[in-house]
């Protein structure tokens, strides 16, 4: 009998075309059958093995984990516990293994083998496809809220991208966003399998490279990568909720000191006054409308700023800026010595950038408590300037994510350059969701990727 091709008339009678009249229907209730292909299986193995199924899922899913921190599972929030659970009871379908009268046997094997659960024919292709298709980390590159997403492989970027339909998820989904799942085919399209691991882009970095250390030389659609990444994912993931992040110390590159951002507010008593002083400074350089820096050349032969002074919000004031405390407490006297009266101190405002940066992390995004009468552009301009002074050195300064190699230096390998770019992204992703948090538009990161001579 010949297939009905999705544009034939509906044998319904109706005078539609198929896809337009029962296709749907009957696509609901293939989709309704599935669904239960999962719940049915771990009914099954649950009430046939018992506490050997249940020793399996232990020892597999969670063996990574000591005692303390499996105890602390149990007390996450239901929410939390309930969707730790979803990703634990389908990889035991797809990759556990149980130990039977001395035998080891996939779980998979168990289900599809005879004796396994009656499964309708939709439900038995939906397990084959979950114990064939491997659990590999993606990497978010566009979305259609409500509609789909579009991702690639992030230890393979150069491969294909694959468009998934997926509802609900890409209602939440950001370009960028870091996560691990299982990616079938269904009939014309793709389709996730369910659970989804998802890895703040803040800290995916240590699984990443245990991923590509351990893959080095592994075929990626070979049943040892499944093997491999099955094992690396979930506990990288799992230890997101017994492990808190905490933000590293952030130093100044030739002092050694902790980074502050310390502002000193000055009063403008004689604006004429103040650009004759500073312009007779040799280290200053700038004006009134741009701002001026006071640089000087380090041990490293690299000229940086020292302090930066920029126009405050009302016409006679001034911000005197600076990157640490010990660079804030030489400089006050410097300046106040080089303005004399032409300025008057008004208030110093101290800000940790490890707590901004905490803020610019991603999938941990908070609304911030940005004065609410500052519009969005002004918002954006302020952070825009701040996130300069941050990096105002980034592509010459080590950074021990890179293996203190500078990013400069790093993108001269193919494996370093993949590791600025993915940390540019980070970068972005994280000013990203910030922004959304905020409701104003993102600063854009493009002068980073100038300042190593790559393009986004």
């Amino acid at each position: 009998m010949k297939k009905l091709g999705r544009n034939d008339p509906c044998p319904c009678g109706s005078g539609k075309k198929y896809k337009q009249c029962c296709l749907k229907a009957e696509q609901a209730k293939i989709a309704s059958d599935r669904s239960e292909a999962v719940p049915k299986a771990i009914n099954w193995l649950f009430t046939k093995y018992g506490q050997t199924a249940r020793e399996a899922l232990d020892e597999g899913f969670f063996g990574g984990l000591d005692e303390d921190e499996y105890a602390m599972l149990q007390d996450l929030p239901g929410d939390s516990y309930q969707g730790i659970m979803i990703n634990a009871m389908e990889w035991f379908l797809a990759d556990g293994v149980m130990t039977i009268k001395g035998q080891e046997h996939r779980v998979a094997d168990l289900l599809l083998d005879q004796g396994g659960p009656l499964f309708s024919a939709e439900q038995r292709q939906w397990i084959e496809l979950l114990t064939t298709m491997p659990l590999r980390l993606h990497e978010v590159v566009a979305v259609i809220p409500g509609e789909s997403m579009t991702v690639r492989d992030a230890l393979l970027p150069e491969s294909p991208s694959v468009v998934i339909r997926e509802k609900s998820g890409s209602r939440q989904a950001n370009p960028y966003d870091l996560m691990a799942a299982r990616i079938l085919p269904v009939e014309n399209h793709f389709e996730l399998s369910g659970a989804v691991y998802a890895f703040p882009r803040n800290r995916s970095w240590d699984l990443l490279e245990e991923l590509r250390d351990e893959m080095e030389g592994v075929e990626p659609d070979s049943p040892l990568a499944k093997e491999i990444t099955s094992v690396i994912i979930p506990y990288y993931w799992l230890q997101l909720f017994v492990n808190a992040f905490e933000m590293p110390q952030l130093v100044d590159h030739l002092t050694g000191e902790p980074l502050l951002f310390v502002t000193d507010h000055y009063r403008v008593q004689n604006w004429t006054a103040l650009d004759q002083a500073l312009s007779g400074e040799v280290d200053i350089e700038g004006c009134r409308e741009e701002g001026w820096n006071r640089l000087f050349e380090g041990e490293d032969g690299l000229i940086r700023r020292y302090l930066s002074i920029d126009a405050g919000k009302r016409q006679d004031r001034i911000k005197v800026s600076y990157r640490t405390q010990q660079y804030a407490d030489e400089g006050r006297p410097w300046f106040e010595a080089v303005a004399g009266r032409a300025v008057a101190f008004v208030s110093r405002e101290i800000s940790d950038p490890k707590g901004m940066l905490a803020n610019l992390q991603p999938n941990e995004s908070k609304e911030t408590s940005a004065p609410v009468e500052l519009p969005p552009e002004m918002l954006t301009e302020i952070i825009e300037k701040r996130i300069r002074q941050l990096y105002a050195d980034w592509a010459d300064k080590p950074l021990p994510i890179l293996g203190d190699r500078t990013p400069r230096k790093a993108i001269q390998t193919p494996e370093g350059l993949k590791q600025v770019k993915f940390l540019l992204r980070t970068y972005e992703h994280g000013e990203a969701q910030q922004a959304k948090a905020q409701h104003r538009a993102p600063v854009s990161y493009e002068f980073l990727w100038q300042s190593v001579g790559i393009t986004p």
